[in-house]
């Protein structure tokens, strides 16, 4: 299988250069994971959390290694599977939903793309949503115990790479403080351009511009949407925002003709 190799550089470890407490280790790579698939979950499937087990692709491409380790602040020689082998179906898929990943890049690459966007503050960024802003403060009580920075980048692609300190933790807890909590509304519009399997739809809104949502299945069964394709709908359901104060996404959990 194809994978690209990464150095997890641990800056100011509380260890002798070249070692790693156990319980460090651990747990910088639990956190690594899970931010690493809730980046990946946002590009193919539009939201980072989602409830229920991980589909398998999503387990292929989180099949990190560690294969060594060596001194210089800590350096852990890591090697990712590359998308195009574990999530085949889901990259080739042309989807204008999102910018979906390019078969050679990694769930790193996206969690990269994610941390890029967060640090540079920028707003209306689809690279991120509240999820990834959730996994990204949690690196904040490790950096308080054992390291002064976490920094990760790519052998063969230098641009891929970033940092995580006091100082970018700091950028994104006051992104998260700007992003709205999801509230729950009720919206008019035309119902448009539903894709049945993914359980996705727009919304075009009186003003012309477009919303995308999804379908909490809890509330509603997916087959409902077919019926109101092309119609003016209401929908009541939980919007999500971007730290802009815009709506990124309704998880609609009620659809009817528009009143």
């Amino acid at each position: 299988m194809k994978t690209l190799k990464y150095q997890l550089k641990l800056k100011g470890l509380v260890s002798p250069s070249g070692t790693i407490p156990l319980k460090a280790l651990t747990e910088v790579c639990d956190l690594l994971l899970g931010a690493a698939e809730r980046g990946l979950r946002l590009a193919v499937e539009g939201t980072s959390v989602k409830r229920g087990r991980l589909p398998v692709w999503l387990t292929k491409s989180l099949d990190l290694k560690l294969i060594g380790m060596k001194k210089g602040s800590t350096v852990l020689a890591i090697e990712a599977p590359v998308l195009g082998e574990t999530a085949k179906e889901q990259v080739r898929q042309q989807d204008f939903w999102y910018v979906l990943p390019k078969p050679e890049d990694t769930a790193l690459t996206l969690l990269a793309r994610s941390i890029h966007d967060t640090t540079a503050e920028f707003l209306d960024s689809d690279a991120y949503d509240g999820g990834i802003l959730d996994s990204l403060l949690q690196f904040k009580p490790f950096l308080k115990s054992f390291a002064e920075k976490v920094e990760l980048h790519c052998v063969s692609r230098p641009r891929e790479h970033f940092r995580l300190g006091e100082q970018e933790l700091a950028k994104i807890q006051r992104l998260k403080a700007k992003t709205p909590e999801p509230r729950a509304f009720v919206i008019s519009g035309l119902f448009d351009v539903i894709e049945h399997n993914k359980k996705r739809f727009h919304l075009v809104l009186s003003d012309g511009e477009s919303l995308l949502g999804t379908i909490d299945t809890e509330h509603l069964d997916v087959e409902q949407m077919r019926q109101f394709w092309g119609k003016k709908v209401t929908i009541k359901g939980l919007v999500h925002f971007r730290p802009s104060r815009k709506p990124r996404l309704i998880e609609a959990q009620v659809i009817k003709a528009m009143e």
